[in-house]
Order: C-alpha cells, then structure tokens, then sequence
C-alpha cells in the first residue's frame, strides 16, 4: 500500500500514545427548537485500532447525531469527545477541520461527489486539498482500489455518466485516499446491489485488516454485521449494548 499518511499530523504534548482511536465521555446531545429534545444521554464509548464495528439501533434512536459528533460535525451538548488522545471540545473551527481531514474519513449516503471531476479526481480531491505530494503518493493505491471495485475502466469518466451504485463506490474508496485512521460510514452499501455491496464491505475489511483502520458503520442491514467483529447498538439514544 503507498504511504499516504502525513508526516505533520499534530503531536501535542498532551497527547498521549494509545490504541485508543475515539473516546467518548458521557457525550449528550439537545436539540432546541421551541421544546428541548435530548437526542442522546451520556453515551461512553471507545473505538480502538482495528475496530471493525457495526451501529445499529431503529429510526430515531440517535446513530446519525452521534457519527456526526464524531466526525466532528457537530458538537456535543455535554461531554468530552477524544480523538487520537486529543480532547476535541476546547477546539477551534479550523482545527477541527484540520483533525477531519486528517484522522477521519467519511462516506454519506448521500455520495456528494464534485461534478466538474472525473472518478479518479473525486477518489484523490481530499489529498489534493493537502497538497500536491499527498495526492502523488496516493495515486496508484486509488487507481488498485477502483479496480478492486469494478471501477477500472472508468478512471477517467466524468462521474455524471456513472449510475448510482457506481457513484457511491467512488465515494467510498474516496474516504481511504487520505489514509485515515478511523473511517466513519453512513449506509455505505444502501444503493448497491447485492454483489457490488459484497465488493464494498470486503474492500473495507481488507483495509481494516491490513492497515488496523478502524470503522464505524450506520447501517439497517442485518446481514452487514456478519463482516464486523463488534456490533453497537442504540436504542433511544443510549448504548443498549455493545457486543464482539
């Protein structure tokens, strides 16, 4: 695999060596809108190096805020956030991005791909935003990825010209270009069929095997857990239980 990992990730002094990757402290969540509506209650969770897990939990239950807090996309209410031993409540905006960018990869349902672009622009645009080294030196494991993905033949094409399912295969081999530590995953396989899904998961698992990458992933599908290793479930916005 190329080495795309940065050689200027933040190392601050408090920041303590551990296979830790996310740590969450009594994380809370409430929404205001005329009436407070708590949306999670004192979450505590720990995601470590090689994690693959699966979140489940019903419609409501809370799943979507709390990967977006964990993306740093949004903010607790309460509660103590560590991403890599780093506390992320006291941060900035700008430094939250920076951490985004370089500890977090995503992948939406919605697969938000850059139009003006062909696949293999979209798969390298998160290393290009870093600089030009970053995104020579992911360039040939994105090209393998692709493949890996029945996308090869269509490096070069714009992504307009792509069906849906195939959109959201780029979207998701983008969230690996940066080499992250942790990938954060929405319904990554919702608009797939059957065999491409098995494609997806299994690209997933290959990383998440040989680089100790670890996942989290949103998802209704029953059938998804069989991949993971841990399997978390919510129920009304609270950890209901969290099994290996």
């Amino acid at each position: 695999m190329a080495d795309t990992t940065s050689p200027n990730r933040p190392h601050q002094a408090d920041v303590e060596a551990t296979d830790t990757i996310l740590r969450l402290e009594d994380i809370r969540k409430t929404y205001t809108n005329g009436v407070a509506e708590e949306v999670l209650f004192g979450i505590d969770l720990e995601v470590n190096t090689g994690d693959f897990a699966v979140l489940i939990g019903k419609s409501g239950s809370g799943k979507t805020t709390l990967l977006n807090i964990i993306g740093l996309l949004d903010t607790p209410t309460s509660g103590r956030l560590f991403l890599d031993g780093r506390e992320t409540s006291t941060l900035d905006e700008d430094e939250r991005a920076r951490l985004r960018r370089e500890y977090i990869g995503f992948i939406f349902q919605s697969h938000l791909l850059l139009p003006d672009f062909n696949v293999l622009e979209n798969v390298l645009m998160p290393c290009r935003i870093r600089g030009k080294a970053y995104e020579e030196a992911a360039h040939d494991r994105a090209v393998e990825m692709l493949q890996m993905v029945d996308l090869g033949e269509k490096i070069q094409a714009p992504v307009t010209k792509l069906s849906g399912g195939q959109q959201q295969r780029v979207a998701t081999v983008r969230a690996f270009a940066n080499a992250p530590t942790v990938v954060l995953a929405d319904e990554p396989t919702g608009s797939l069929d059957s065999k491409t899904s098995q494609a997806v998961m299994r690209l997933m698992r290959d990383i998440n095997q040989e680089t100790g990458t670890a996942f989290l992933m949103v998802t209704h599908d029953p059938e998804l857990t069989d991949y993971a290793d841990r399997v978390i479930e919510l129920r009304d916005g609270r950890v209901a239980s969290d099994t290996t």
